[in-house]
């Protein structure tokens, strides 16, 4: 169970910390933090690009023998199977979007480093922040996964975009556990 807290926890002081400090820094939700509804039409093309994306990374993974999936079933209450899914689909991409692709981006571009680094860094501090997927492939497929999302976030200006986005490919890690 106290796994399960902490992928409701970690998130909830994330959202928390991006409120706080946008706050304090007097930062706008919309045009700093990007809290923009993107069009209909931006969110199926980066899906549907988001999606190629993961099919091939999951080509490249199977490939390299990269498969190492843990099952939920058996290992954790029904219970504890639905505050998993909740943390990791919904409060998990809300606040490190909110963190990496809101307020570290909003930051970051305006420094000389401009939009290149505030792609590149919050994608670095991305894969970190999932280190417990030690393999070092994917380690680099969620870097990659972190620059697509920057890229996104770059193009529409909105981090509800990434959100989005990194909800459905969490939806497919999360299905792959019921398997």
């Amino acid at each position: 169970m106290n796994g399960t807290l902490l992928n409701l926890g970690f998130p909830i002081l994330g959202i928390a910390l991006v409120y706080y400090v946008s706050k304090k820094k007097k930062l706008s939700f919309r045009n700093d933090i990007g809290l923009v509804f993107p069009k209909w039409k931006e969110v199926l093309l980066w899906a549907v690009l988001f999606a190629i994306l993961i099919l091939i990374e999951e080509f490249v993974s199977k490939q390299f023998g990269n498969e190492t999936i843990n099952s939920w079933v058996g290992k954790y209450s029904i219970g504890e199977m639905v505050l998993r899914t909740i943390g990791i689909v919904i409060l998990a991409p809300i606040a490190e979007e909110l963190v990496l692709r809101g307020l570290l981006y909003a930051r970051i571009e305006k420094t000389s480093l401009k939009y290149v680094g505030a792609i590149i860094i919050p994608a670095i501090i991305f894969s970190l922040a999932h280190i417990q997927y030690a393999e070092n492939l994917t380690f680099v497929i969620i870097f990659i996964d972190g620059l697509f999302l920057g890229l996104a976030r770059y193009s529409s200006k909105s981090v509800i975009l990434t959100i989005i986005l990194h909800s459905l490919a969490n939806i497919g890690a999360v299905v792959e556990k019921f398997i």
